[in-house]
Parts: structure tokens; C-alpha cells; sequence
């Protein structure tokens, strides 16, 4: 209970507050409001989870037209220095916390409200009991639920927020507050000491207020029938019990039993040379009689391995054809068919093991009574190479790839290499150049002049050519553009495009929005770098329209539209690809001007010579970036989302064609491109009206090199 004590004439708050009435309020009648607690102790209950001595209450005051006037953090503050409020009506409300969590554990909310009178002349006691605001909620379980049961999850909601009592985190036995909406709902959720999950038990409570408390108290209450139990379910304030069937394994502790006849650890891997074939008999027994014997072979296991091998197989012992026994025995697995209730059996899987490739397998057993209770085991084999290296990963590009193997030994082994073939080839070839790791006793070795979309099989060797682990890979695609050699092209009205016709645009320029104007700037031209029939090159020149700076200019992507506020254009760069070039090559003829035009940040360059460029971009975008050049909106090359990257920049004339290689700098190699662009300008500042009029651009047979050799050889 919180006491406000409100005096119009108390010597102490007098002295307190006197030059606050002097300076704010004069000529207004004003009284005092002071503020102490006196707790009661029959109200002690409220505070089972936080002492009322640990609460921070704070304090609200409303006029009679409900405005917030004052606003007290901590009540205890007004011990010295006290509110100064005007002659009135006024409610004061106090409460434990600013607002009321939807669900929370050991958070309770306090709170409660008064009306009051400020008269001058006059003392007016209010007292305020501040109430539990929350709905309370505590789950309490028997100790035969906590030794029969490996987790225990009771789940608690007013339909807005979900507190969960856990045995898993240590949740159980917190106290659990909710704010008041009329209903709780609770699943039970059990998983006894061998693994098996129960279906989940539910109620709805309706009627639900604050300041109720409900201890959910959950016990097993043993049936006459045997391996029977009931829940009964007890909560305080309605006083009600509720019994749900549940099905359990209590009074009959007995499991079936597995016992392997070879070493191993239970949830770690069982390493052994391939074509180990050492006994290795499992045998299982059961007081009870089996109900299942569920065989499951070549799947991941516990310790997570993951197989290249066929699809698991999966068999029920227990009444299994003898079909079945016959297609165990061909995969190497000798057993028998079990009788419904017998109470052994014995797999013998020498064989299976023996056979099996270098990789990984595992083989799993399911063995339930006829009682439900059932035990589960996973034997999982790494088989290895019996030489001291083994192959680890293969990173392949579309021509070539980065081949990884390890050893085993302390030091480095001499004469470690890899062979390769294809998969549908028998014949290995070498690969001996070798990078070796000492920290992490790996090594690699880059194979090249691979076949495009081709699989291939790898392994590494030593000397002793021994057998090791074989893993396939699969080269990428070796993609390429359309018109890359610039021979095609249509035109639409006044407008020439570098594409075979509207249907497959790939290359755009600035022409869609000049060619209205009289110009140009990108064209096709008979001045070719490798002669042939039909075979032409794209002319960029840069020119003046209309006293305007254009660039010639050309790139993948699309032109939108020439914008007059702000001056300039827009258009998408980029266009649709998912393979990975080390590089672009093609040719290129540049004859610069002097540049006459500049503007900006650039205008210092007027009378210098021009400068040609011509780019290239892997990303990762989920579209074409949008250009807008007016905005001054452009590709930003240095973006996380470039994935690779090159640029080329032309000074001075060329004496005719050049060839060019252009080497891209891959930044991240892990991430598969989606988009590409490639650009080409006769001035290099053209985005920004910076250029020379008449430099001329002239690009001829570009073409992306997937084959690091062939980059040895430009």
C-alpha cells in the first residue's frame, strides 16, 4: 500500500517548496503532495518474486480533464522535495514498471489509482494498494515425471505472447507473468528417457483475470493395466483436476539390447582401410520379443557423415520375404527373418563393409519390443585409403580446375600428385605440380584445358600407385554472348542497335535517345580487325548534339530514355549471365581528340586528350542497374556486389587494331555470378559531358577465355 499524504500547510514542505511558489505560482492556491509507503502486510504475496523493497514505483498525476500533469520516476524522490500542484480534482496512479509485458518471467506488474483533492487550508490522506496487474503462472512436475522423462516442455500463451517452461534450459521452475486477455492456453510436450516423443497434451482456460495465479502441477497417477498412466493436471484457482491417457513404459524398464562385435565408440566415426574385412557382427536381444527390426544401410548417420553412395536402403527384419533376405545377402549383409516376438538376432555385415568404395557409409538399426520401448543405433564407417594421402575437393571453374588432397603422416610425403580423367574415360592423366600446406597438411594443384559442362573423377597418388578415395566434379558452363563480334545489326527508325534483331538485345548505346536529333554516335563499320565475309565492328564516336556532349559508347544492357530535368539519361547496364571468365579478350582502334568540352569536377581536363575505356563486371545483382545520369546516379565498381572485375583505359592513338586481354580480378570466387556488363567508350568522362567531339572508338571480335593456359600465351 503506497500512503500520499497531501498537507496545504506542513512546516516541512513549506521550507522545501517555498522559493518554488515564489518564483512559479504566485497568486495561485497551491497545496503539497508528499508521498510515503506504508506496505501492508496481508498484501506481502504480491511481492514472491521481487521484494517490495527491490520495486521502483513511479507516479502519475491527472487533472480532472484527465491531462498529465505531473510525472514522478521514483515516489521516494518527493521525501525531499515535494510536488507543488494548484487547488483541484486529480488521480494519481502508481505502478511498478512504465508498461506491462505481454509475457515475462519474474517481471510482475503493480499498480493502482486514487482520486484526490488539493483544498487550500485543508489535509487530504490518500491511500493507494497497488494490485498485482498480471496473470501468474508457475508449472510444477513430480518426481516420477523427472526420472521417466529425458524433457518435459510445457508451452504457455495468453494469445499474444509465449512463455515456455523447459527442463532443457532451466526454465521450469521460473514464474511466469502475463498480461490479463481472458484466456490461457498450455501444451505439454514429453520425451521420455529413451527418446520417444509423446503426442502433445493441450487446454484452453477462459475467464482468466489478473491477480490469478496458476500453478500448472502435472503427476502420474499409475493405472491398474500395465504399462498405463495418467496425467493428472491440477490448477489452483479453479480447483479443478483433469486426466488425459498417455501412454508409457513405466513399471517395465526393460530396452532391447545391441551389442557389436568389433570396436567402436557410440556417436564417432569407425575408421577403417577400404576392403577391411575383419568380422563385424551385430547382435540384438530383447526380454520382451521384437515387434520391429528396422535395417537401414549407405545413409548418413549420427556423427553427420554424408555419402556419395546410393540412396539408403530399409528393411523390417520382423517378417522380412525371403526376397528380402536374399537382396541383403547380395549387398553383403547375412541375417535371417525374425519371428514377431523372438527375442534375438543376429546381422552380420563383413561383406557390406569389405565392399564399399572409399567414402563413407553407415548402417543403422531400429529395434522395438512388442511393448513400444525400442533402442536406436548408428554405426557409421569412414573407409580411407591405405596409402597416406587421400582427395578432399575439387573447385572447378568451365576449363579448369583446383584440385585439394591431404596426408596423413607427420611430414609431407615425396611424390604426391593427383591423376584425372573423365568420367566416361578410363585412361588417367597426371597432374604433378603440387602447392603444398604444412600448417594444414593439404596440398592442390590447378588442372587446365578441361571440357566445359563435363564430369570429371579425380584422386591423388603417390608413388606406390595404391588405390586412393575418387571424387567428381563438374566443370561450369563456358558461356558467351550474342553478336560479341559486332557483325549484326538493325535498325529501328532513325536508330542502329549492335543486335541480330529486337528479339535478342543484348548491346545498347546512346543512340535511342540521340538518333531523334540527327545523330549516331554508335555505328557499325566495315573497318574490321579480322577480315571476313559480313563481318563488321562497332564505330563509337563521340559528338555534339544540340550543344551537348555525347560519348560513343556501347554496352550491355538497355537505354531508356534522355530526361530533360535534370539533363541527361537513363538506362539499365547489365544483362542475364552465370558463368566465370578469367578474362575478355577482343581488338580495339582508338584515334582521340582533344577534349573541348568538360564540365564540373572535370573541367580541368579541357585541352588534354582524350581517354577511351573499356570495362568489365561480374555481379550478383537481382536486376539491371538502373542509370540515371542527370541524378548523377552510376554503377559503383567498388560495390560488395561486384564479384569480379576489370578496366582497360586507351591513351594516345593506336597504330590500327590492337588486340587487347583484359584479366579479371575475381574478388570473392565462392559466389556464382547472375549478371554482366561490359562497356566501351571513346571518352572515358562522357557520363559526365566531359570529352573530345570526334575521339573515335573502334572494337572488333570480343570474347571471354575460360582457359588460364590460353592467357600464357597473349
Amino acid at each position: 500500500m503506497i500512503r500520499i499524504l497531501l498537507p496545504a500547510v506542513l512546516s516541512l514542505c513549506a521550507v522545501i517548496s517555498c522559493q518554488r511558489v515564489e518564483t512559479d505560482l504566485i497568486g495561485e492556491a497551491t497545496g503539497y503532495l508528499y508521498v510515503s509507503l506504508d506496505r501492508d502486510d496481508s498484501e506481502e504475496l504480491v511481492f514472491k518474486s521481487v521484494s517490495p523493497d527491490d520495486l521502483v514505483f513511479s507516479l502519475k498525476v491527472y487533472n480532472s480533464l484527465d491531462q498529465l500533469v505531473e510525472e514522478v520516476p521514483d515516489y521516494t524522490d518527493l521525501a525531499s522535495e515535494p510536488l507543488v500542484l494548484k487547488v483541484g480534482e486529480y488521480t494519481v496512479t502508481a505502478s511498478s514498471a512504465e508498461t506491462s509485458a505481454e509475457a515475462a518471467f519474474d517481471e510482475p506488474f503493480y499498480s493502482g489509482s486514487a482520486e484526490f483533492t488539493v483544498t487550500p487550508d485543508d489535509v487530504s490522506n490518500v491511500d493507494i494498494t497497488c494490485f498485482l496487474a498480471n496473470v501468474k503462472v508457475t508449472a510444477e512436475f513430480s518426481e516420477e515425471i523427472k526420472s521417466m522423462f529425458g524433457s518435459y516442455v510445457l508451452t504457455v500463451t495468453n494469445g499474444k505472447g509465449t512463455l515456455t517452461f523447459s527442463s532443457e534450459d532451466g526454465t521450469v521452475d521460473r514464474e511466469g507473468y502475463f498480461s490479463p486477455t481472458g484466456t490461457l492456453t498450455w501444451t505439454l510436450s514429453l520425451v521420455n528417457n529413451d527418446g520417444k516423443k509423446y503426442d502433445s497434451l493441450t487446454e484452453t482456460y477462459t475467464d482468466v483475470k489478473a491477480r490469478q495465479h496458476y500453478n500448472l502441477s502435472f503427476a502420474l497417477e499409475e493405472k491398474e493395466e500395465f504399462g498405463g498412466g495418467g496425467l493428472r493436471v491440477v490448477v489452483d484457482n479453479f480447483l479443478t483436476e483433469k486426466e488425459y491417457d498417455l501412454t508409457l513404459d513405466f513399471g517395465d524398464e526393460t530396452v532391447p539390447q545391441v551389442t557389436a562385435g568389433f570396436e567402436h565408440t557410440e556417436g564417432e566415426a569407425i575408421e577403417l582401410n577400404a576392403g577391411d574385412s575383419t568380422p563385424k557382427v551385430i547382435s540384438l536381444v530383447s526380454e520382451d520379443g521384437f515387434r520391429n527390426v528396422i535395417l537401414t544401410y549407405g545413409a548418413a548417420g549420427s556423427a553427420g557423415i554424408m555419402t556419395k553412395a546410393a540412396p539408403a536402403v530399409q528393411v523390417d527384419l520382423v517378417g522380412a520375404s525371403e526376397t528380402v533376405i536374399a537382396d541383403l545377402a547380395a549387398a553383403g549383409i547375412v541375417t535371417s527373418s525374425v519371428e514377431p516376438g523372438a527375442a534375438s538376432v543376429s546381422i552380420d555385415i563383413t561383406g557390406y563393409i569389405a565392399s564399399q568404395a572409399i567414402g563413407e557409409t553407415s548402417v543403422s538399426l531400429l529395434a522395438a519390443d512388442v511393448n513400444g520401448a525400442f533402442k536406436e543405433t548408428v554405426f557409421d564407417f569412414v573407409l580411407r585409403s591405405p596409402v597416406d594421402v587421400e582427395a578432399v575437393s575439387a573447385e572447378p571453374w568451365a576449363m579448369f580446375a583446383t584440385l585439394k588432397a591431404k596426408w596423413f603422416t607427420e611430414n609431407k610425403p615425396d611424390g604426391i600428385a593427383f591423376q584425372y580423367r573423365k568420367s566416361s574415360e578410363s585412361a588417367w592423366s597426371d597432374a604433378m605440380a603440387v602447392t603444398p600446406d604444412a600448417a594444414s597438411r593439404t596440398y592442390s594443384a590447378k588442372v587446365t584445358g578441361l571440357d566445359p559442362e563435363t564430369e570429371y573423377v579425380f584422386r591423388a597418388v603417390t608413388p606406390e600407385d595404391l588405390q586412393t578415395k575418387e571424387i567428381t566434379f563438374t566443370t561450369e558452363a563456358a558461356g558467351t554472348l550474342p553478336n560479341m563480334g559486332f557483325d549484326s545489326w538493325y535498325q529501328s527508325g532513325k536508330a542502329w542497335y549492335p543486335n541480330a534483331s529486337a528479339d535478342s538485345f543484348i548491346w545498347d548505346s546512346a543512340n535511342g535517345g540521340t538518333a531523334a536529333l540527327g545523330t549516331c554516335p554508335t555505328t557499325a563499320t566495315s573497318d574490321v580487325a579480322v577480315s571476313g565475309d559480313g563481318k563488321q565492328a562497332a564505330q563509337l564516336k563521340s559528338s555534339v548534339v544540340f550543344g551537348q556532349f555525347a560519348a560513343g559508347n556501347i554496352y550491355t544492357g538497355k537505354f531508356g530514355k534522355a530526361t530533360l530535368s535534370p539533363v541527361g539519361a537513363e538506362l539499365d547496364w547489365g544483362v542475364p549471365f552465370t558463368s566465370r571468365p578469367v578474362a575478355l579478350k577482343g581488338y580495339f582502334k582508338y584515334a582521340p581528340a582533344s577534349i573541348n568540352y568538360a564540365k564540373g569536377d572535370y573541367a580541368s581536363l579541357k585541352g588534354t586528350m582524350d581517354v577511351g575505356q573499356i570495362q568489365i563486371a561480374l555481379t550478383d545483382w537481382t536486376g539491371p542497374f538502373h542509370i540515371s545520369t542527370g541524378d548523377n546516379k552510376f554503377v559503383d565498381f567498388d560495390a560488395p556486389e561486384i564479384i569480379a572485375y576489370a578496366s582497360l583505359e586507351l591513351t594516345g592513338a593506336s597504330d590500327g587494331y590492337q588486340p587487347f586481354v583484359l584479366e579479371l580480378d575475381y574478388r570473392d570466387t565462392s559466389r556464382t555470378p547472375t549478371y554482366i556488363v561490359i562497356v566501351a567508350a571513346a571518352s572515358r568522362y562522357g557520363d559526365y559531358y566531359t570529352g573530345g567531339e570526334g575521339s573515335t572508338l573502334l572494337i572488333d571480335e570480343f570474347e571471354f577465355v575460360y582457359d588460364p593456359d590460353e592467357l600464357k600465351s597473349e
